[in-house]
């Protein structure tokens, strides 16, 4: 059932068995889980079923640190949440996301990576990863990209060990706001807020226990919402917001006891730079399983990444990268001058034709063997002219950009802050703090570096590569993964939330959502992020019970 929270009487106090604040993913992935359940459960959404530009204001803060996406764009206050700024343009149609588990070295504690492991391994998390992957309307919890290849969807047969094909499927966007945002409406016991803010959690004297959320309305209205077992599902950057501003008891801020609500602020730096350059025609027609298609309805994408025995012997954190057809790229290595090869060649062909072998003929044969592309570019300016109608759009494609993405380094200086300016409600705004550190930068060139080395031995091709490391962190992005702020660990002096996301020194307050990863790999935190949830979900579903 949804509700206009402008309509509640003032000072109004609404009682639920469970209270979620937040109807993005997470909070929305919680009430699935709960509805038809017998109990109550309270959902609290900041904004409407549409944009609505005051309050999305709301979301407003500064970069104080690297530069960053504006903070009111990177986060929509929705119902739906940011399911609604998800676009990547799937095949035939629809918008949506990357999905993929992460993998099996992100959970371990690595000794090249400060502050990393996870209070439990992978093969914990399976199950739920299984479910989520339901939860996405995607296709089966497989990943191996042996699964997916047929019907001339190929994977690089790279020759060494050091890298390996990674597969992702692509959730639409719909399957939240629409689908499953029609069901968590229909469930008669879920009541849904809408226009509803949270400013303030209460708590006891003890500062243990929660008893009450805030919530304010635009138009000056403000009630209490009170349950057993409260949830925060706001995201990286409004959760630990909400956490330091509820400081009525605890004057550090909720589960700050120890100065780390806001800390570890992660994201998965992306980089546009370099091209990868098949060595043949036939290798460019085989990068199909590379290109963002459909296999059995579902929407899926290879990228090439580094095997978890390279990122053991390198010391390097997770990355991978994915190739797009770039036809202005390719039109533009097509027609280059010529290189080296090329003068190689022409003086192999003449001294051929003359019957003769030409001074320096092992340096002329190194050159045209190391840089065939250079002598097939030659050849097609030789014919286009001739024969240009004959090249079609795809014949012609040469060169691919490259999307670098990378795992991030948990940075206690790379943070969530409150600012000093505030809001509408007079609650204080957050500013984000995004640093990253030499090993981040070294990966992504690094990888490159070793990425390029074995596609050449492969006699794939090559990358070029344009980014010195003292220019990549002018090039980087992020990708609106807010990750890593309410870090989980069994001990309160290392993490916000212990291992049951429950907020440390709390009774009944949970965090739910990307901001509890200890690490973020380099898969998008979509699916980590529901496999989570439903861990969290069936953990209280227990407490519940026992009560």
């Amino acid at each position: 059932m949804l509700t206009d929270a402008r309509t509640i009487s003032k000072d109004e106090i609404i009682s639920a068995d469970v209270a979620v604040v937040g109807a993005g993913v997470s909070g929305m992935s919680m009430a699935l889980e709960f509805a038809d359940a017998p109990f109550s459960t309270c959902l609290i959404e900041s904004g409407g079923l549409k944009p609505d530009k005051i309050h999305q204001s709301l979301n407003w803060g500064e970069n104080v640190g690297l530069p960053y996406y504006p903070l009111d764009t990177t986060r929509a206050r929705m119902y739906g949440g940011t399911t609604h700024f998800w676009k990547i343009k799937l095949p035939d149609s629809g918008m949506g996301a990357r999905v993929q588990p992460m993998d099996a070295i992100d959970f371990e504690e690595r000794e090249w990576v400060p502050h990393s492991g996870w209070p439990f391994d992978k093969a914990h998390l399976d199950p739920f990863y299984e479910r989520a992957n339901g939860v996405c309307g995607i296709g089966p919890y497989n990943y191996d990209p042996a699964f997916w290849t047929s019907d001339g969807r190929s994977v690089m047969p790279f020759a060494g060990t050091r890298v390996r094909t990674s597969i992702f499927q692509f959730t639409d966007r719909k399957e939240f706001h629409l689908r499953h945002g029609e069901k968590i409406k229909n469930a008669e016991n879920i009541k849904t807020l809408l226009h509803a803010n949270v400013t303030d959690i209460r708590t006891d004297e003890s500062g243990r226990n929660v008893t009450g959320l805030q919530v304010d309305c635009l138009d000056g209205n403000r009630f209490l919402v009170q349950a057993q077992l409260y949830i925060l599902a706001l995201g990286g950057i409004e959760t630990p917001r909400l956490l330091l501003s509820s400081n009525g008891t605890l004057n550090k801020g909720i589960g700050n006891q120890h100065d780390l609500v806001g800390r570890f602020f992660m994201e998965h730096p992306h980089l546009w730079s370099g091209s990868f350059i098949p060595a043949t025609l036939k290798i460019s027609h085989d990068t199909f399983l590379y290109q963002l298609h459909r296999k059995g309805g579902v929407p899926i994408l290879a990228k090439i990444a580094l095997s978890e025995e390279t990122m053991r012997m390198e010391q390097l954190v997770n990355y991978c990268v994915s190739i797009h057809p770039d036809y202005r790229l390719s039109y533009k290595y097509y027609l280059s001058g010529d290189s080296a090869a090329v003068a190689s060649f022409r003086e192999l062909r003449e001294a051929w034709g003359k019957r003769k072998i030409p001074p320096d003929f092992l340096r002329h044969l190194r050159s045209v063997i190391t840089d065939t592309g250079a002598i097939r570019r030659a050849a097609y300016r030789k014919l286009r002219g001739k024969f240009k109608h004959e090249f079609s759009r795809f014949e012609q494609l040469a060169v691919y950009s490259l999307n670098h993405m990378s795992e991030q380094i948990p940075n206690p200086d790379s943070r969530v802050v409150l600012s000093e300016k505030t809001d509408t409600f007079g609650m204080r705004r957050a500013n984000l703090n995004w640093q990253l550190s030499p090993l981040d930068i070294y990966t992504i060139t690094r990888a490159q570096e070793i990425i390029s080395s074995e596609l050449q031995l492969s006699g794939l091709g090559r990358l070029n590569i344009q980014s010195r490391r003292d220019a990549v962190p002018h090039n980087i992005h992020g990708g609106w993964h807010h990750m890593g702020t309410t870090r989980m660990h069994p001990d309160p002096r290392k993490g916000v939330v212990d291992q049951n996301c429950r907020v440390h020194g709390m009774s009944n307050l949970f965090i739910a959502g990307a901001s509890v990863f200890p690490t973020g790999g380099v898969a998008n935190p979509v699916l980590t992020t529901i496999a989570m949830v439903l861990r969290l979900a069936d953990h209280l579903k227990h407490i519940i019970a026992d009560k």
